[in-house]
């Protein structure tokens, strides 16, 4: 089954930002992996808050809030490694918070990377989310957007247990809370300048990813993609069971 990185159409400088609900740190890890093992010098970070990397998901990583100090520290650890992720501080002890929205691409030009990739929004472990007034907050000069779903949200109740900010969902959507989540639904969310594409620029491709893609849900996926494929704004629409393995739709 493909990676990831081999069924997106990467730019030649990728500057990717993730959003949406359903594994969004799994992902940009993941994606990473993959294109470190290509030979590619990646930056993993946030423009919101990442939980501290665990073992395996990054090689190192870098914490500062002056930029001259992240562009020095990243280009020297390239001597060592493939994999480095960048914050401005750390909060507490568990969490680093991301950097302001044009640092990313500073680090994508002038530290030596091959690769940024950039979660930008924040569902706390939710399955589907709309985003508030002040999210997502998009890197300057995004070239990728991936657009995070789990796919158990299809046909579920609208409700908090399944949707984070459940109210702009409903608005987005045209539902009520309790409502069903049916593909058709899903898909004005995805599609809208105010739910999965907000602040996403028309210069760069979506991709609607769909994780938790149990073949329980092929029909609502199928369905989902259909509607969603419809929009010249959506490059793709891919789905995954488990991290690692995806298939296009």
């Amino acid at each position: 089954m493909p990676s990831l990185s081999q069924l997106l159409a990467l730019p030649a400088h990728p500057l990717i930002a993730i959003v949406g609900a359903g594994g969004k740190t799994t992902t940009m890890y993941t994606l990473a992996d993959e294109l470190a093992a290509q030979g590619k010098r990646v930056i993993t970070t946030t423009t919101t808050h990442i939980f501290l990397p665990r073992r395996g998901e990054t090689d190192t990583f870098i914490v500062s809030p002056e930029l001259p100090r992240l562009l020095g520290m990243a280009a020297g650890a390239w001597m060592q490694h493939r994999r480095v992720t960048v914050a401005s501080a750390l909060i507490a002890a568990s969490k680093l918070a991301g950097l302001p929205p044009e640092q990313p691409y500073e680090l994508l030009t002038r530290s030596g990377a091959d690769v940024v990739i950039v979660e930008a929004d924040g569902a706390r472990h939710l399955m589907i989310k709309a985003p508030a007034a002040h999210e997502p907050v998009i890197p300057t000069h995004t070239n990728l957007a991936l657009l995070l779903i789990s796919a158990e949200a299809l046909k579920q109740p609208l409700t908090p247990d399944i949707a984070h900010r459940p109210e702009h969902v409903a608005s987005v959507t045209g539902l009520n809370p309790g409502d069903i989540l049916t593909p058709a639904h899903v898909a004005r969310l995805v599609t809208s300048e105010q739910g999965a594409l907000k602040h996403i620029p028309e210069t760069a491709p979506a991709y609607l990813l769909l994780t938790h893609a149990m073949p329980e849900r092929q029909q609502a996926m199928q369905e989902l993609a259909a509607l969603v494929r419809r929009s010249p704004r959506i490059a793709g629409v891919l789905a995954s069971e488990k991290p690692g393995e995806w298939f296009a739709l």
